[in-house]
């Protein structure tokens, strides 16, 4: 029998950032998995500097760009259309007909991928990192100009049409079955994991970290969100807090990164009708290589995200060994190893930040995520195994039908 061969998808740009490294974390595991899986692997991307940042890693990969008929054969799907032409033409997309080409058997979506939409002969695996379309239809960003209805036609079909569906928690998986039907066999929960870029920032020596924190005029002491400026972060709240902390007597310096996805304008508004400038800086989107000294340097991270259940920076934080302040929404992914305020009252905030500054606090908390982040690493290989029955299942079925 001849090796599976597979078509793994790095979909997300690198300015996305928990996104597409978690991504890149689920592509360089396959990589290595496969090698003694008998399975083929082909990475393909349509952004050339991913090419790049993959070659870093020393995977070869292929950049794959939709075409303008593939976005039209998109589109008519969402309107239903193509589902009727594909049927009674038997037609296949140019998208799907390059995969082919390459001798593809099976495509990994390490994302919720529209793409996968367009699919008609390949058999699929899809990723879906959260529901928050339906968590919280109340941001724009999940809700205007029909991007919930677009939402919702991609999770059925990818929570029910895929072979198999990757999640980041049990919850997820809950909420997929409740919410679209979807087979509860059909899903394998691997956690996320810290970026191998604050992985291999471990190493680095404190001259090295002390020199990327002068790079952007910083002192070690401060508060920390590495986040795109959506408004479904919340950075007002933390805006708010700092503004009552102020009022105590207690200035805390907050330093944000994280690219403009809209919101950046309203954040610094807020700073200025505040009196904040003079302690919030913002750096924009800053180098991967750059985040774990950031990470060390922070007194603590602060994430008041609307969006979950489980987010990639509390886990990069507890793998550097600072201390983390997390909405008690998420206390599932938390446990321990955090302390925990209501996301909607920046009073709570600004007493969670209050209560961070204690030696003994920090050392517990340090602790603490070291332990939680040992938990969700036994998870993640747990995840992995059983993700690897899936593949040898698969396989088998795949080539029932290929005729190999």
């Amino acid at each position: 029998m001849r090796p599976l061969r597979v078509g793994i998808t790095l979909e997300q740009p690198l300015e996305v950032g928990g996104g597409f490294q978690q991504a890149l974390n689920d592509v360089l595991w396959f990589c290595e998995w496969a090698k003694s899986a008998d399975t083929e692997v082909l990475v393909f991307t349509p952004h050339a500097k991913s090419v790049s940042l993959l070659s870093d890693f020393g995977i070869k990969a292929e950049l794959l760009k939709p075409g303008l008929l593939d976005h039209l054969a998109l589109l008519l799907k969402y309107l239903r259309a193509f589902e009727l032409l594909q049927g009674v033409l038997r037609i296949r997309s140019p998208y799907e007909r390059r995969m082919m080409a390459r001798g593809v058997d099976l495509v990994y979506f390490t994302t919720a991928s529209n793409w996968h939409l367009l699919l008609y002969k390949l058999p699929f695996i899809i990723t879906v990192y959260d529901g928050c379309h339906r968590d919280a239809p109340e941001f724009d960003e999940v809700r205007a100009f029909g991007e919930f209805e677009r939402r919702e036609v991609l999770f059925r079909s990818a929570s029910t049409k895929a072979a198999l569906v990757v999640a980041n928690a049990e919850e997820l998986i809950d909420t997929l079955v409740r919410r679209y039907a979807m087979d509860r066999s059909r899903a394998v929960c691997v956690p996320l994991s810290p970026s191998a870029y604050v992985g291999k920032s471990i190493a680095d020596s404190r001259d090295h970290d002390s020199s990327r924190l002068a790079k952007y005029g910083l002192e070690p002491g401060y508060l920390f969100y590495p986040a795109q400026f959506w408004p479904h972060k919340n950075h007002g709240t933390l805006l708010a807090a700092l503004k009552l902390l102020r009022e105590r007597g207690i200035n805390k310096r907050l330093v944000l990164c994280g690219s403009d996805r809209g919101a950046r304008g309203r954040v610094e508004a807020l700073i200025a009708a505040y009196g904040l400038a003079d302690r919030v800086t913002i750096l924009g989107f800053v180098d991967s290589a750059e985040l774990g000294a950031l990470y060390r340097g922070a007194l603590a991270l602060v994430m008041p995200s609307y969006f979950g259940p489980t987010n990639l920076p509390p886990l990069e934080a507890w793998a550097v060994g600072t201390p983390v302040i997390y909405p008690e929404a998420f206390k599932a992914q938390a446990g321990d190893a955090a302390i925990l305020f209501d996301y909607d009252d920046p009073c709570s905030l600004a007493d969670a930040i209050a209560s961070v500054d204690g030696a003994d606090v920090q050392a517990r908390l340090r602790l603490a995520g070291f332990e939680r982040l040992r938990h969700f690493t036994g998870q993640v290989e747990a995840g992995h195994q059983e993700f690897a029955r899936h593949m040898k299942r698969l396989k088998h079925r795949i080539m029932l039908v290929n005729g190999s």
